[in-house]
């Protein structure tokens, strides 16, 4: 049903003030409780009082069970109610008049006896508070004060004090786990200022807080981490950086305990672009660029190139598209002729083989780098280094030209004197028969040829296809020994020395996604991909489309070919 109720207020003046409300309900409840349609807010109404039902008959009320009504003087629970019918609910008289328009009923509501003015004092007077009872706030806040000064505070100092402490070197395993079983908590009170769980690298010495923490009160200081981490090394060179702070930080600003399992090292990117988001400014010469995003601000990548394989010399270039940085390590090596779509021919095999770049790239155990390549493991079985078609089995060594051409006289020393070698210019005693006596001046003719053959030979293998098709090689007469000389090999094993790349990692990856070997038609190319190349997978810190990568992901702060961190720390040899 639909009704109006009408709220009114007797002013001083003798007016009337109406406030009307309109509900659509089943039931028209009254009572104290905010539940009820008609919500009579006095103490001396019960929260549930009764409700108004719109029946075939008319209009009815019905009392709760506890809550007797006077409806038109009459004291009832039940009643039929007309137009014009008064009840008298608690201090509230409500009268049902002539509904309004659109309304099934309407009722007038109004407070008629109010609470006497003494209300207040006589509530004060039933209620009993907590001083009353001896349990004050104030003496409360001072008992509680006292208890958790003496758990917390005087009996964690005094047990620092008079207890003994073990050294890291004195914690044997034996007495760690002895540790381990007695530290619950009436034994143990400095663990309420354990701030959490220790990680699993410090776990050993959990239990021996004086090990880190070794002054009271103090946090813990750089001496007692260089005490047991010996080998911790700077993270810039002193003569060259202009930040002191990198110099003198402490370790405990980047590696934070009592963190659980999870690593103690900061990895949030703005603990590093805080110095290296104005490492150009400081430097002033253009050696060092910012970098605080990968994503948004990292320069090019810079790899240190091999300039000359002789003497191993190396220098950081960026890649410039316009310039592309090319290496110098005396090795010619196309990786197009080798990576042909139709394969290559193999000695003694019918069918091509088809390589690829795993037959030669092998990931080292550790899956960071790759394993170094030989002649003998990777090459040799398609580059045989044959050099005399009648003795085909035969190979030089892939060592220096002095040991290929004393191999080359050797060889053909033994065949001159064996005899029965088919060289039509060969003399006589080279071509007699195996086994037949040899005279010494046929001797000396037959060493004498060897030696000429041995070097037409040599002439063949460094210049015509043996050497030369991987080797810079040249020739230069000298006073003894092998004309042929063989430029020294440099090939850069890391061109990314300070940066860490897992190709574990990135196993899933075809190597052609990274490094465009097919192409490549020289050993002096650099096959490192751009930065442009690794953002299309990494994003910074905050990427939201790509892997997530900050600047600890791909660079070490301690850098080992520096000097220890803080040497003023370090125990005397």
């Amino acid at each position: 049903m639909e009704a109006r109720i009408s709220f009114l207020t007797r002013r001083r003046s003798g007016t009337t003030v109406s406030r009307d409300h309109d509900v659509v309900c089943e039931v028209l409840r009254f009572g104290r409780s905010t539940e009820n349609e008609v919500q009579l807010p006095d103490p001396r109404v019960p929260l549930y009082h009764g409700s108004l039902h719109l029946r075939g008959g008319g209009l009815f009320f019905e009392g709760a069970n506890q809550a007797n009504t006077l409806i038109d003087g009459k004291l009832t629970r039940t009643a039929h109610v007309d137009v014009g019918a008064r009840m008298e609910l608690g201090p509230y008289e409500v009268i049902v008049i002539a509904p309004a328009p659109e309304k099934d009923v309407t009722v007038t509501v109004e407070l008629v006896r109010p609470l006497a003015e003494g209300i207040d004092r006589l509530k004060a007077r039933s209620c009993t508070t907590l001083a009353d009872a001896g349990l004050g706030k104030r003496r409360a806040a001072w008992a509680f004060t006292i208890v958790i000064l003496a758990l917390f505070l005087a009996w964690p100092v005094a047990y620092h004090l008079w207890s003994p402490s073990m050294a890291p070197e004195d914690m044997t395993p034996m007495r760690a786990a002895e540790m381990q079983e007695a530290a619950w908590w009436p034994l143990m009170p400095t663990l309420a200022w354990n701030s959490g769980e220790i990680s699993g690298p410090h776990r050993f010495i959990a239990h021996s807080c004086a090990t880190c923490h070794q002054q009271a009160f103090t946090m813990v200081e750089d001496r007692a981490c260089v005490a047991c981490h010996t080998d911790i090394r700077l993270h810039a060179d002193p003569a060259k950086t202009s930040f002191a702070e990198v110099l003198q930080v402490r370790c405990e600003s980047c590696h934070k305990e009592h963190v659980g399992p999870r690593p103690i090292a900061r990895s949030d990117q703005n603990f590093c672009g805080g110095c290296h988001g104005r490492l150009a400014e400081a430097s002033g010469n253009g050696a060092l660029l910012n970098a605080t995003d990968f994503s948004k601000n990292h320069p090019q990548f810079r790899p240190s190139v091999v300039v000359d394989g002789a003497t191993g010399k190396r220098e950081r270039v960026a890649l410039d598209r316009n310039r592309w940085p090319v290496e110098h390590s005396n090795l010619t090596f196309p990786h197009d002729r080798h990576l042909k779509a139709d394969g290559l021919r193999v000695p003694g095999q019918d069918a091509r083989k088809v390589l690829e770049c795993r037959d030669c790239h092998r990931p080292e155990p550790g899956g960071v780098g790759m394993t170094k390549i030989t002649m003998e493991q990777h090459c040799s079985s398609c580059h045989r280094l044959q050099f005399e078609p009648l003795a085909p089995q035969r190979v030089v060594p892939h060592a220096q030209p002095a040991v290929v051409a004393r191999a080359l006289v050797e060889f053909y020393a033994d065949m001159a004197l064996r005899g029965g070698a088919e060289f039509p210019e060969a003399p006589p005693s080279v071509r007699r028969r195996p086994g037949s006596p040899l005279s010494e001046p046929a001797r000396h003719e037959a060493l004498a040829w060897a030696e000429e053959k041995a070097a037409s030979t040599a002439d063949f293998v460094f210049s015509k296809g043996v050497c030369n098709g991987c080797h810079e090689v040249s020739r230069a007469e000298t006073g003894g020994g092998s004309p042929w000389q063989v430029k020294k090999v440099t090939i850069a094993d890391r061109w990314m020395p300070k940066g860490l790349f897992h190709h574990r990692h990135h196993e899933t990856l075809a190597c052609t996604t990274c490094h465009q070997a097919p192409t490549s038609q020289s050993a002096k190319d650099v096959l490192l991909p751009g930065i442009e190349v690794c953002r299309a997978c990494h994003g910074g810190e905050k990427a939201a489309n790509r892997v997530p990568t900050t600047c600890i992901v791909c660079h070490m702060f301690h850098q080992p070919h520096l000097g220890p961190m803080r040497p003023e720390f370090a125990k005397a040899p």
